[in-house]
C-alpha cells in the first residue's frame, strides 16, 4: 500500500469518525478533529500535489479550503510564539563589561 493510499485512508477515517459521533447535530469538528485532518490533507497535497479541486474528492464533510486555512492557522500560531527569557546574564549587561 502506498503512502497516499494509507493518508487517503486516514483522512477518512477521521471524516468517518467526527460523522458517526454527531449524526443528527451540525458538524463542530473540535481543535484535535481540525488538526488531524489539517495535517493529514496538507502531507496527502505534498505528496500526490493535487490541487485543492482533487482533494474534494477525498474531503467530504469539510471543503479543502477549510482544511488547509486550519493548517495555516496551526503553522501562524507555531511562528508567533514569543520565548521566554531563559535566564542567565542579560544580553545588555555584556555591553557594560568594563
Amino acid at each position: 500500500m502506498s503512502e497516499q493510499e494509507k493518508l487517503e485512508i486516514l483522512i477518512l477515517r477521521q471524516q468517518l469518525a467526527i460523522l458517526q459521533r454527531k449524526q443528527e447535530k451540525p458538524i463542530k469538528t473540535n481543535r484535535a478533529e481540525k488538526m488531524m485532518l489539517a495535517i493529514l490533507t496538507t502531507k496527502l497535497k505534498a505528496v500526490t500535489r493535487w490541487s485543492t479541486g482533487q482533494l474534494r474528492s477525498i474531503l467530504r464533510i469539510v471543503q479543502p479550503e477549510t482544511v488547509l486555512g486550519w493548517h495555516h492557522d496551526l503553522v501562524r500560531r507555531k511562528w508567533s510564539y514569543t520565548h521566554r527569557n531563559k535566564g542567565g546574564r542579560p544580553k545588555w549587561i555584556a555591553c557594560l563589561k568594563v
